[in-house]
């Protein structure tokens, strides 16, 4: 009997530690700005589309992005301890990690603004090589 109480009591404590492990892993995931990225490439898409289409693809891709952000939670939760997804909380909280995160945004507007011209290059190492 004492076995039994002792494994219930193990699986009661495991099983909060993950849940409290998820709500910091869902945290992290949001200050890390990874999905803010989900919803930047669906922005940037969409705007190749009819106005009229725009609201409805966007409405579409929340599913996706909702999946992908689980999918995200799932990996970080395996491969993470505890520990480290609140060293890392308290890291996307500094300001040096703010200033990060800027900079990554604009280089990422900057990489799109160039992508045009990186498409035009690689069409032509392509055609050298079909021909």
């Amino acid at each position: 009997m004492k076995k039994i109480m002792l494994l219930v009591m193990l699986f009661v404590a495991t099983n909060s530690f993950a849940q409290a492990n998820k709500t910091d892993v869902i945290k992290l995931v949001e200050l890390s700005g990874e999905v803010q990225e989900f919803y930047n490439i669906a922005d940037e898409i969409s705007k190749q589309l009819s106005v009229n289409n725009r609201e409805s693809f966007k409405k579409d891709m929340e599913p996706l992005i909702a999946k992908q952000k689980k999918n995200l939670i799932a990996y970080y939760s395996q491969n993470l301890s505890q520990s480290e997804v609140e060293n890392l909380i308290e890291f996307y909280q500094t300001p040096l990690a703010k200033k990060f995160m800027m900079i990554k945004q604009n280089y990422a507007t900057v990489l799109s603004n160039k992508s045009e011209d990186f498409k035009s290059e690689i069409q032509g190492i392509i055609m050298k090589y079909m021909m």
